[in-house]
């Protein structure tokens, strides 16, 4: 995992049927922070992605790698010195060594990302 207990923690982690809930926590002076943006920092787009791989990764204990990005919505920027805790939830299909994911990045009712996706099982260990 990259950026877990580092760059976030997992505060809850619900799994269920085809789906996961997670609530974490963004470490607010984690270096990546630091420089993006210098003064207002921001959680970069490819962090969430992240993210969302790694609660998945989490969910099912085998490593994931990302192999399409049906669509990506950036809606709203997560500063985490303004919004630290923020929610998951994933549903997902598996389909043989695949999951296909429709995922989202909220806070209440302020919705900050939304990714559907394919992940696929990797040979890589955790």
């Amino acid at each position: 995992m990259m950026l877990l207990n580092d760059f976030y923690s997992l505060l809850q982690h619900d799994p269920a049927d085809s789906s996961v809930t997670a609530r974490i926590s963004i470490n607010r002076n984690h270096k990546i922070l630091q420089g993006h943006f210098p003064g207002l920092p921001i959680v970069p787009g490819v962090c969430m992605m992240q993210i969302i791989r790694e609660i998945m990764e989490v969910t099912i204990k085998k490593p994931l790698r990302l192999v399409a990005a049906d669509n990506m919505k950036f809606l709203t920027v997560i500063n985490p010195e303004k919004n630290s805790e923020v929610e998951a939830t994933v549903l997902y299909t598996k389909d043989d060594d695949q999951f296909l994911i429709n995922a989202t990045l909220f806070l209440g009712t302020v919705t900050f990302f939304k990714l559907k996706a394919t992940l696929k099982t990797s040979a890589w260990s955790l």
